[in-house]
């Protein structure tokens, strides 16, 4: 490797470490609940401009939601989408965290995680904020000069003494920033537990109308409570493309995500317009409760 390829494998690793961490979670106020009990009301912002926008965005963040039981937490709700609300809940100790992301084809991405302790309050709703890349412009600026002055004494260093390159950031890395630049989706407001209700689905990947890159993603469907591994249909998922017909795929659950998961089997074909359905039998919660109606969107692939 050259000197001026391995300077830019430096600045990568150096940018990586420099924008890791940049995560913020907070509490930005309340508002009165409809019904009984309290909530919470989450929003995520890709960065600061979006925040000020009041533009949350992307999905495929993994919002989680969990109860203070004892001494752990016990998880109550997830969501992919940017923008979500859980109401009724007793009053406690809950907290907010984002472990992971998917990437452009649906894999999970590890993210440094970041959690937020709530106060649910009897008749309150608390409204916290997300923002994915929240890092001081002056910051930003200062850590780049001294990133592109690290990188270029580093190579030369490494020329000088015949060493080994600096290995690349893991493609995970490059594929999590470009995703929270995709298009926005619509916020979505779920509301409601009890385990004598039907499963919810609280968000899918990709989501409505999403112009998708990867040529085999994941199709997820994330639900509001655990779902019975063994209780799933094969066919349950349906996946047609206007030009290329059927796409035949496997269907499985996430049982750790409360996720149902469908992988095609082949690329699916650019240009082409994907309608997904899934069935209302596909799929049972822990005890034996199906969906109330199948659910439908679509999708597109990039040319």
């Amino acid at each position: 490797m050259d000197s001026v390829r391995r300077t830019v494998a430096i600045l990568l690793v150096l940018g990586q470490m420099i924008l890791s961490g940049c995560v913020s979670v907070r509490q930005t106020g309340s508002r009165p609940a409809d019904g009984a009990g309290g909530g919470v009301a989450v929003r995520v912002f890709p960065d600061d401009a979006a925040r000020k926008a009041g533009a949350p965005g992307p999905s495929g963040v993994l919002g989680e939601l969990e109860r203070r039981e004892g001494g752990g937490w016990r998880p109550v709700f997830r969501s992919l989408d940017p923008s979500w609300t859980v109401a009724g809940l007793a009053p406690g100790t809950y907290r907010v965290r984002f472990p992971a992301m998917l990437d452009e084809s649906g894999n999970v991405v590890r993210m440094d995680e970041k959690a937020f302790t709530v106060e649910v309050r009897e008749g309150r709703i608390t409204e916290t904020e997300v923002t994915l890349r929240h890092v001081d412009k002056a910051l930003v600026a200062a850590g780049v000069v001294v990133a592109i002055a690290a990188a270029i004494v580093l190579a030369d260093f490494l020329d000088d003494n015949d060493l080994p390159d600096l290995p690349l950031p893991p493609p995970e890395v490059a594929e999590a920033a470009f995703y929270i630049t995709m298009d926005i989706i619509h916020s979505v407001t779920w509301q409601g537990l009890g385990d004598n209700l039907p499963p919810a689905i609280t968000s899918h990947f990709p989501a409505q109308g999403a112009l998708v890159a990867a040529r085999r993603p994941k199709v997820i469907f994330a639900f509001s409570e655990p779902l019975a591994a063994t209780e799933v249909e094969g066919q349950g998922v349906t996946v047609l493309g206007e030009r290329s017909g059927l796409v035949a795929g496997d269907l499985a659950v996430d049982v750790e995500q409360w996720w149902l998961v469908w992988t095609p089997r082949q690329d699916l074909e650019p240009a082409d317009t994907f309608h997904v359905t899934l069935a209302a039998d596909a799929v049972e919660d822990a005890r034996g409760n199906e969906l109330r109606e199948a659910v439908s969107f679509t999708f597109g692939t990039a040319p």
